[in-house]
């Protein structure tokens, strides 16, 4: 093989092993202690294993509403950093730390509200065979297990394909997201948890929110792992 082709391979099994066994957690930029395939230090875990604040579901708030929105951790730390490693890097290893720290807020959301389905925020199909999962769906079915609410993955579709909500502006991401979800069932009154795995300017989860409601949805409420800034 020539030289340089050697090189190349060298140099792209080295990028892996930096990817999978990285020397500083992505999380707070510590060096990590030992092998293995660990992206966040046992300090950033801890952050997401931290028990439910004290003062319950009122600290998770971010806004209230037609679809009220809660989230579990700030974005701006080892939530956001789990939560983009799962999403855009397909890490989905982190998905089980993901869930289990949105699980309190999510049980204590559900008895707060009287809520009794979970419904993932889906992706477009398209969206969806380019990341080859839905995070939300990750999260979701793990929570689902979790506080035994009833699961219900393909309640909401995506019948439009969007822009990344990530890419725009808050005005625009309203614009972006209108009409773009629909409902496969008649709701009769059911009272939905919306899991998502950030919330920002809440433009997605409350055109969730839309559609649950006229297709009979009684209470949406809306709860992902990490909130960010508006």
């Amino acid at each position: 093989m020539p030289a340089a082709a050697v090189n190349l391979l060298g140099d792209f099994f080295a990028g892996l092993a930096t990817f999978f066994f990285p020397s500083r957690c992505r999380g707070c930029g510590n060096e990590l202690d030992g092998g293995g395939p660990r992206l966040l230090c046992p300090a950033c875990r801890a952050v997401l294993g931290a028990p439910f604040p004290e003062s319950g579901i009122s600290g998770c708030l971010i806004r209230s509403g037609e679809t009220a929105e809660y989230g579990r951790f700030p974005y701006d730390g080892p939530a956001g950093t789990a939560v983009r490693l799962l999403k855009f890097d397909g890490v989905r290893e982190l998905a089980p730390a993901l869930a289990a720290a949105l699980t309190p807020l999510a049980a204590a959301v559900a008895a707060a509200y009287g809520l009794g389905i979970i419904a993932p925020v889906p992706l477009h199909p398209r969206r969806r065979r380019e990341r080859r999962f839905n995070q939300s769906e990750e999260l979701g079915a793990r929570v689902a297990r979790a506080t035994g609410l009833a699961y219900e993955p393909k309640l909401l579709r995506r019948v439009r394909y969007t822009r990344p909500q990530v890419e725009l502006k808050g005005h625009e991401r309203i614009a972006n997201v209108a009409g773009a979800f629909a409902t496969t069932r008649s709701l009769g009154g059911g009272r939905v948890l919306l899991v998502d795995d950030v919330i920002t300017t809440g433009a997605t989860v409350r055109e969730c929110g839309r559609a649950l409601k006229e297709a009979g949805a009684a209470v949406v409420v809306a709860a992902a792992a990490a909130r960010a800034g508006t």
